[in-house]
C-alpha cells in the first residue's frame, strides 16, 4: 500500500508537472501573438479576456494602454505641432503677438501689415536688431517664415487669430495697368504666426498678393506703401500694425545733438555748395533713419537743390564705415561713407556704392555740429532756422511729393520776433511757383501763411 501510494503520489506529480508545462507554452505562444513576437510578459494578462479585448471598439480601450503605445512609437511627440513651430517666440515676443492680435481684432481686421524699409537683405547688420525692437515677435523668426521675392520693399504680416490659412501668390498686370492677375503660389500656411514678405519691384505696382481665408470668406490684399502717410494702404480686412503705428524715441549718432553741416563744398563750376545731414538713431542707440539736404550758398542764403531722407546701419563692428540706402526722386541711392569723429568735427570719406556727396565732385567733406537746446532750454536758432522747419512733419511730407524750399529775401517780425521767410513750392524748368510760405524764428517757434488772410498762424 505504502509504495503503491507513493507510486501514484509520483505519477500525479509528474502529470501535474507536464500539464503546467503546457499551460506555460501555451500562454506564452498567446503572449507573442499580442505583443508582436518581442516576447514580452504581461503579469496581468488573462487568456479568457482575449476575445473580449479584441472585440471592443478602439475608444473604448484604456486611454493608459493608448498613450503608452502612441509614445512608444514617438518618444518625442512632446507639445502639439503648433505649439512647436511657436518655438522661436521669446516670452516678449509673445506677449507683444497677443496684444498685436487683439488689437486686429478690436478694429475688425483679418490681418494687419507694416512697412519695414528699403533694402536688399533682411538681416543686414542694424536693421534686423531695430525691428526686433518695434516688433519683438520677429526675433529669432525662422527662414520659412521669411518670403523673399522680386523687389526691395520689405512688409510684416500678422494674422488676427489661428484658422485663417494665408497664402501669398505673385501677380501680374494688364498693358493699362487696370487689372492684375494671380500666377503663382509662393507661400501658404495656417499656423496663425507672423510672417516677413520681401516684393514690389515698383513702388506703384505691387507684384504680389496676400490672401486669407476661412471658409467661405476671402480677404486680400497687395503690399503697398504710403510714403506720405508712413503707413500702408489699407483694405477691408487688413489694417496697419499697432506696433508700427508709434514713432521710436529718436536720438543722434554719437549721442551728439544736432545736425552735421558743411558749408566748404563747391561744384564743378566752383560755385559753394553746402550740406546738412542728421543721422538718427532709435532708443537702443543703434542707426535708424537718415535726413540729408543741400543746395547753392549765396553768402547767408541756402538755394536748398535737395531733400533726402533715408536710413543707415553700421558697416563694422566699430561703427566707423556705415551703409546708407537714401530715397530720391531718381530712386534708392546707396553706398558706403566712413566717419572721423573729433571734438564736434566730423570728416565723411565716400569709400564705396553711389556718390554720398551729389552735385559736386568732392568724395571727402568735413562737417560742422549744429546742435539743438535739450528739453526745457531756450536756444538761439539763428543759421538753423532750415533745420526746424524741415523737421516739421507737413514740410516734409509735401517735399516727399517732390515740392522744393527756397528762401525768401527779407525778415518778417512776427511776436516781436525776427523770422526769416522761406517759400515751399514746385519747380518747373523756367520757373518756381510759390505755394506755401513759412517763417520761423530764432526761438525756434515756425508760422505758416493763411493764403485767405495773409496772416501769420503758429504750426
Amino acid at each position: 500500500m505504502g509504495k503503491r501510494g507513493n507510486t501514484r503520489k509520483k505519477k500525479g506529480m509528474l502529470l501535474a508537472v507536464v500539464m503546467l508545462l503546457c499551460a506555460f507554452l501555451t500562454g506564452c505562444g498567446l503572449l507573442d501573438i499580442r505583443d508582436g513576437g518581442l516576447g514580452m510578459t504581461n503579469p496581468d494578462y488573462n487568456p479568457d479576456d482575449i476575445e473580449l479585448e479584441e472585440a471592443q471598439p478602439e475608444e473604448s480601450q484604456p486611454e493608459e494602454e493608448s498613450t503608452t503605445s502612441e509614445h512608444a512609437e514617438f518618444p518625442n511627440l512632446g507639445e502639439p505641432q503648433k505649439e512647436g513651430t511657436a518655438s522661436w517666440l521669446t516670452e516678449a515676443g509673445k506677449a507683444a503677438l497677443v496684444e498685436e492680435q487683439e488689437w486686429l481684432r478690436d478694429q475688425g481686421a483679418v490681418f494687419g501689415a507694416s512697412f519695414l524699409g528699403y533694402t536688399p537683405d533682411y538681416s543686414f547688420p542694424g536693421k534686423e536688431y531695430q525691428r526686433a525692437e518695434t516688433y519683438p515677435y520677429l526675433e529669432g523668426i525662422p527662414e520659412d517664415h521669411i518670403i523673399e521675392y522680386t523687389g526691395d520693399e520689405w512688409y510684416v504680416i500678422v494674422p488676427a487669430e489661428d484658422g485663417w490659412k494665408m497664402s501669398i501668390e505673385s501677380c501680374s498686370w494688364n498693358d493699362d495697368f487696370t487689372e492684375t492677375s494671380t500666377e503663382e503660389l509662393l507661400w501658404e500656411s495656417d499656423d496663425g504666426l507672423p510672417l516677413i514678405l520681401q516684393c514690389n519691384l515698383s513702388d506703384l505696382y505691387p507684384n504680389v498678393q496676400v490672401t486669407a481665408r476661412k471658409g467661405s470668406r476671402e480677404v486680400s490684399w497687395k503690399p503697398y506703401y504710403l510714403t506720405y502717410a508712413g503707413e500702408i494702404e489699407p483694405a477691408d480686412g487688413v489694417k496697419q500694425l499697432l506696433s508700427g503705428s508709434y514713432m521710436p524715441e529718436e536720438g543722434y549718432l554719437y549721442g551728439m545733438e544736432g545736425s552735421w553741416y558743411c558749408d566748404s563744398a563747391k561744384t564743378d563750376a566752383g560755385e559753394p555748395y553746402f550740406y546738412s545731414v542728421t543721422f538718427l538713431t532709435g532708443e537702443s542707440g543703434y542707426p535708424s533713419d537718415m535726413w540729408y539736404y543741400g543746395g547753392l550758398l549765396d553768402g547767408e542764403m541756402e538755394d536748398i537743390r535737395f531733400f533726402w531722407d533715408g536710413y543707415y546701419a553700421y558697416g563694422d563692428p566699430q561703427g566707423e564705415s556705415l551703409e546708407f540706402w537714401l530715397n530720391t526722386p531718381d530712386g534708392t541711392r546707396s553706398g558706403t561713407i566712413w566717419l572721423e569723429l573729433e571734438g564736434d568735427c566730423l570728416t565723411i570719406h565716400e569709400m564705396e556704392g553711389e556718390a554720398f556727396f551729389p552735385f559736386t565732385s568732392g568724395s571727402v567733406e568735413k562737417f560742422y555740429l549744429r546742435p539743438v537746446a535739450a528739453d526745457g532750454e531756450n536756444y538761439d536758432y539763428s543759421g538753423n532756422e532750415i533745420d526746424v522747419l524741415l523737421a516739421q512733419p507737413e514740410v516734409q511730407e509735401r517735399l516727399e511729393l517732390g515740392m522744393a524750399i527756397r528762401d525768401v529775401d527779407g525778415m518778417e517780425t512776427i511776436q516781436g520776433e525776427a523770422c526769416v521767410l522761406f517759400a515751399l513750392g514746385t519747380e518747373h524748368p523756367d520757373q518756381f511757383v510759390a505755394e506755401y510760405y513759412y517763417a520761423v524764428s530764432s526761438s525756434g517757434l515756425v508760422y505758416r501763411m493763411d493764403d485767405l488772410t495773409g496772416e501769420w498762424e503758429p504750426i
